[in-house]
Formats: C-alpha cells, structure tokens, sequence
C-alpha cells in the first residue's frame, strides 16, 4: 500500500525534528512527487532547504507556495526568513511587510520584521515591532528576548 503525501510529510516532520534534514527533504520531495501542490509540504521543503542553507532553492520553492496560495502569511514569514538569514533586510522586509498585510496580528511576522529593522540599522523601528509582537502575544519569548538585547543595546549608547 503507497503512502499518502500527508504521511510523507509527516515522516518529513519528524525527520526535520531530529535534525536530519536531507531525510526530511527526501520525504517533502515524495510527497510532492505524489501532489506537487501539497502546500504544507512546499512549505517545510522550504525550510529544510534554509536549514541546509540552500537559499536559492528554498526561495524559489516559498514563490512556488505562494504561487498556489498568495493569502498564506507564514509563507511569506519562512521567506522572509530565508532573505534574513542571506543578510538581505530590505527584502525580509518586504516580505514580513507583505505577511502583516495578510494578518495584520501575525507575531512571527512582527517579530521577525523587528530583528531585520534592527539588523538594518532601524532600531526605533525594530523596538516598535517587538512592542506590537508583545501587545499582541505577551509570552512571544523571541520577541521578548530580542526587545530586550535591543533596550539594554540602546541605553549602553546613551
């Protein structure tokens, strides 16, 4: 008996979760092979391939899920992230941007589009994110440790 994609991506998951990425992505490719418009299998495709720091193939495979579902904000968060992780803030940016248009109350977006303003050097701006990302989720950890390392960095300058 085949499997169905979703136990493909599942097996995927599991694989992600223990760190082996290149067993992960034989999974999500399966799964894919099975129903190339799997969306939550392209999704973690993607992010296996920024795991393996393979940007480029985790980029164009984030435009493929979008490609089927534009509405879907944490596509456009997990490729924003690939963007971060090249260094390329003005880009995360507009993507984080282009999440929060979708779902104005998206904490990974806020949050992530805060460490890129900072990283870009805008950090009034990146404290305002980090503050709207508590106000909406105060137990949002990352938001709360990088709104902090981002405070306690801006009074060391006064």
């Amino acid at each position: 008996m085949t499997k169905h994609p979703g136990e493909w991506n599942n097996e995927g998951l599991a694989f992600f979760g223990n760190g082996q990425y290149k067993e992960a992505l034989k999974c999500y490719d399966t799964a894919l092979e099975i129903d190339p418009k799997f969306i939550q299998a392209l999704n973690n495709k993607g992010n296996v391939l920024r795991m393996l720091k393979e940007y480029e193939k985790a980029i164009i495979t984030f435009d493929n899920a979008i490609s089927l579902d534009k509405e879907n904000s944490e596509l456009w968060v997990n490729k924003g992230a690939v963007y971060y992780e090249m260094d390329d803030y003005v880009s995360a940016i507009k993507c984080f941007d282009h999440a929060l248009s979708i779902n104005p109350e998206d904490n990974n977006a806020l949050s992530n589009k805060g460490a890129a303003l900072a990283n870009s050097g805008d950090l009034e701006s990146g404290m305002v994110c980090f503050n709207k990302a508590l106000e909406i989720n105060p137990l949002d950890v990352n938001a709360r440790i990088n709104r902090d390392k981002l405070r306690d960095f801006l009074v060391g300058r006064e």
